[in-house]
């Protein structure tokens, strides 16, 4: 069931004795291929379009051998017709590799089969900033790594291929320190580690689960600043970005989060569910970037609304 991609092209590389300074088979395609980043062929591996002498479900810490043969199917990118829009994006830096954006909740981050439609922070970048017209790629030009439709704050974004593939590779090396803020329900310990792997749900394919067949490793670690009456403010660092990681894993452990309709607990008081990326760390060309972002309106009126309880 994972291959359903129409493929656009396939390749296929015979392992020679100099190859094996790459052990890794991701870091050899990585090698082979720099315009792609280490991550995209991970994605290829983990949805069995590489195989490693006719076999598939490896990993992409697979050992190669000399005179492996490595067969890889290039999906088709579907393209998009994503037109400039003026969005109002707020930004908080510009660098000449970078941007920073603090998305507001609601808007999604790129087009996909399931938002075609939908504006997005895209056709706000292709509006406000010229060079993303450069990418190849016209549904995901610049993106390093998505936030949720429904979480606020920070947003790196690279402003060209080159700095795209470099900061990609930062965040699958776990070189940039991404902190949320989030309401959850309940009160869990003081701190802790969530550490349940994350994959797609067995029974419903839109969601994430702790309980999946094909969870991939997934490490979070929390906080409480706050308890309320029957909830909790949490700092929470991410290691990995798993899709949903957050709510996934609080919905593990007992305590989902606050306005989720998905894996927590409707509510009132917050029409979302109550997470935002308040700050982003990294050293990009040996100078540190620290970025913190307040939580806006709606979800500082759910504070004050827990504080009154």
């Amino acid at each position: 069931m994972k291959n359903k991609q129409k493929i656009d092209k396939t390749d296929i590389i015979v392992c020679e004795k100099e190859d094996l300074n790459n052990s890794r088979l991701d870091k050899l395609l990585f090698a082979k291929y720099p315009d792609y980043s280490r991550s995209y062929f991970q994605d290829l591996i983990n949805q069995d379009l590489i195989s490693v002498n006719g076999k598939k479900n490896i990993k992409s810490s697979y050992k190669i051998k000399e005179n492996d043969k490595i067969e890889i199917n290039f999906p088709k990118i579907t393209q998009y017709n994503v037109t400039p829009e003026n969005i109002d994006l707020e930004v908080i830096d510009i660098q000449p590799d970078f941007i920073v954006i603090n998305k507001p909740a609601g808007l999604v981050v790129h087009p996909s089969e399931n938002n075609k439609d939908e504006l997005s922070i895209v056709h706000g970048l292709l509006y406000k900033f010229k060079e993303f017209e450069d990418f190849n790629d016209n549904q995901r030009p610049g993106i390093v790594h998505r936030i949720d439709r429904g979480t606020s704050g920070l947003l790196l974004v690279a402003r060209n291929i080159k700095s795209q593939i470099k900061i990609s590779n930062m965040f699958k090396d776990r070189l940039i320190k991404k902190t949320y803020l989030a309401v959850v329900k309940g009160h869990p310990p003081k701190e802790g580690k969530i550490d349940y792997p994350v994959g797609r749900h067995p029974l419903k394919g839109h969601l994430m689960s702790h309980k999946s067949h094909d969870g991939r490793e997934a490490l979070t670690y929390y906080k409480v600043l706050q308890y309320y009456k029957d909830e909790s403010l949490v700092e929470v660092r991410i290691v990995t970005g798993r899709t949903h990681q957050i709510r996934v894993h609080f919905a593990a452990i007992g305590h989902g989060l606050i306005g989720d309709e998905s894996y927590g607990h409707l509510s009132k008081l917050i029409a979302r569910p109550a997470l935002h990326a308040y700050k982003l760390s990294f050293t990009y060309k040996d100078t540190l970037f620290e970025y913190e972002k307040n939580v806006p309106q709606d979800f500082q009126s759910l504070l004050n609304n827990l504080e009154k309880r």
